[in-house]
């Protein structure tokens, strides 16, 4: 998956962005099917579709919130939409409670301690899913989470709750 490409420095379409940031994409019917960026899809559950404005739909079949898949996949909301949509920019909020910044990201300033253990152990739990959670991003995810005020053991708490999602019952 690449890195976001922020939508005002990027002359694609909304769609084309969306539909380079996943996986498994094919056509069906009047739109795509791809893997969902958010759970481990071993088939595709992400239904694609371009509306007549031009802003992308998403909807997971299985179940995940768009904010958690657009996230997830490495996008933010302005990626979703054309150039001069209002909709851009409207407020949004991450994993229910964390605002969302201007820039379609999750707004820095608004974060405590709670909130920032809940963000770092949603990162814990992605980079398990991917298969890159080692000890270098647990590292990087301690020295953020200290720096930022979080304690050791909510750090901990907070990724072990977090990844505890992903393991089957």
């Amino acid at each position: 998956m690449s890195a976001a490409i922020p939508a005002s420095e990027d002359n694609s379409k909304p769609i084309d962005r969306v539909l380079a940031h996943l996986e498994g994409v094919h056509r069906s019917g009047a739109g795509w099917m791809a893997k969902c960026s958010h759970h481990d899809d071993r088939q595709a559950s992400l239904s694609i579709r371009e509306a007549d404005d031009g802003k992308v739909l998403l909807h997971c079949h299985a179940g995940c919130d768009t904010t958690s898949v657009v996230t997830s996949a490495g996008l933010a909301f302005v990626d979703l939409f054309p150039p001069g949509s209002r909709e851009r920019f409207k407020p949004r909020t991450w994993l229910g409670t964390i605002p969302m910044g201007p820039n379609g990201r999750p707004a820095l300033e608004s974060f405590g301690d709670d909130r920032t253990a809940t963000l770092l152990g949603e990162l814990a739990r992605l980079a398990k899913v991917r298969g890159t959670l080692d000890k270098r991003i647990v590292d990087a995810l301690r020295v953020v989470g200290e720096s930022l005020g979080v304690s050791r053991e909510q750090l901990a708490g907070a990724a072990r709750a977090a990844i505890s999602t992903e393991d089957p019952a």
